[in-house]
């Protein structure tokens, strides 16, 4: 984190929450008083998905003046238009609800719109850009059918992608997205019959939309963490709402033990420590030692604190993927298929080419180039200032 920034991002952590506290309120107050540099934090709330969230704080604390009017503008905009697309996509899965009825089919909703409301008390707060859904794949042309009638469009270069005016509804048989990248199933075993049985009704009187179990959610939450290279901030704040949200209910020793039945505990380790570290989400150490902390790697530590220092860290972070698949074989293939994956997704990365090679070395020399340019951003932020402890 550079110095001259550091006021700012101690800003954007402590609204990156729903509910502060007198002290937290007290310190942003005094904080953003003495002075900030509103286009930064502006740029960084907008990129970390938390606009909303500092609308909705500054709103409560009646410290909106202290924001520059141009500011001002673009976060109560984000707020309102977020607050107006929620509130479209929640209509969209009661109608789903209501169409499916009658029917054997069901669905999972994941992410964020599994979150708007049930965990978020003002549906304004959690900015989406699509509803994912998971469905069995026997049930999917079924879905698929009833998304056609109602007026989607399946993008012809992503078909499980359906297109209706700003709404997006993006179908997945798992959570890993492994239709896309098979290999991903060598990295947790997640037994697709038993994350339907465990799963829970979307919504009150709810029959055929669900939402994933509170320890399957969380899992899966760390796994698009991961997958997305820990980019933006609201997706920590994802898994820590999550957990408040349903505090009666979840008890740590039962979600590290369900975690290490689904081999996940990387995954939901690097995101609990830097849960921990960013948020200062309170997660008892018993809890990170038994994820296994203590056998991380110097690799595994150097890329989390990468992140720590505010330096996304891009193509590196796929290291982590590659450690949590055991064997050498397994590795190079998850490796392989990642930068040169099926026929159909390299034609979503190529739309307008058809031939194999010039596609083949493009998507080489594009790969190597985002890997030599990401571990030269990550070596400056070494230099520059080194890396803040895990």
């Amino acid at each position: 984190m550079t110095m001259k920034c550091e006021k700012e991002h101690r800003i954007l952590r402590g609204i990156a929450r729903q509910s502060m506290n007198r002290d937290d309120a007290a310190l942003l107050e005094e904080n953003v008083r003495t002075g900030v540099q509103w286009p930064f934090i502006m740029f960084r709330a907008i990129e970390e998905g938390i606009a909303p969230l500092l609308y909705h704080h500054f709103k409560n604390l009646n410290l909106l003046e202290t924001i520059p009017e141009y500011a001002l503008e673009v976060f109560a905009r984000l707020y309102a238009e977020t607050m107006l697309l929620n509130r479209h996509m929640a209509t969209v899965l009661s109608e789903l609800e209501g169409a499916l009825e009658g029917s054997e089919i069901q669905v999972i909703v994941l992410k964020g719109a599994a979150l708007f409301t049930t965990v978020y008390h003002d549906i304004a707060l959690r900015p989406m850009e699509d509803i994912d859904l998971m469905v069995r794949p026997e049930h999917q042309d079924g879905v698929e059918a009833i998304l056609r009638e109602r007026g989607f469009v399946s993008d012809p270069l992503y078909p499980m992608t359906f297109r209706r005016g700003v709404m997006t509804v993006d179908l997945h048989n798992d959570f890993l997205s492994a239709h896309r990248i098979r290999s991903r199933r060598e990295v947790m075993r997640v037994p697709s019959r038993d994350i339907w049985a465990r799963s829970v009704p979307a919504a009150e009187g709810a029959h055929h939309v669900f939402r994933l179990s509170l320890y399957d959610n969380l899992i899966a939450l760390s796994s698009h963490l991961l997958k997305h290279r820990f980019y933006r901030l609201i997706w920590f704040v994802d898994i820590r709402e999550s957990i408040e949200a349903d505090s009666e209910l979840f008890d740590w020793t039962e979600f590290v033990e369900h975690v290490g039945n689904i081999r996940a505990k990387k995954a939901v380790l690097y995101a609990l420590l830097l849960a921990k570290c960013l948020l200062t989400m309170d997660v008892p150490d018993y809890v990170l030692d038994g994820l296994g902390k203590g056998g991380l790697s110097a690799i595994e530590k150097y890329i989390l604190r990468l992140r720590l220092a505010d330096a996304p860290p891009g193509t590196v972070t796929d290291v982590l993927w590659v450690l949590q698949i055991s064997g050498w074989v397994k590795r190079l293939q998850f490796t392989m298929e990642n930068i040169f994956p099926r026929r159909e997704v390299m034609n979503q990365i190529f739309p307008d080419s058809s031939h194999r090679v010039p596609v083949f070395l493009k998507r080489a020399a594009a790969a190597l180039s985002q890997v030599a340019s990401d571990g030269a951003s990550a070596f400056r932020t070494v230099v520059k200032g080194g890396l803040p402890p895990l």
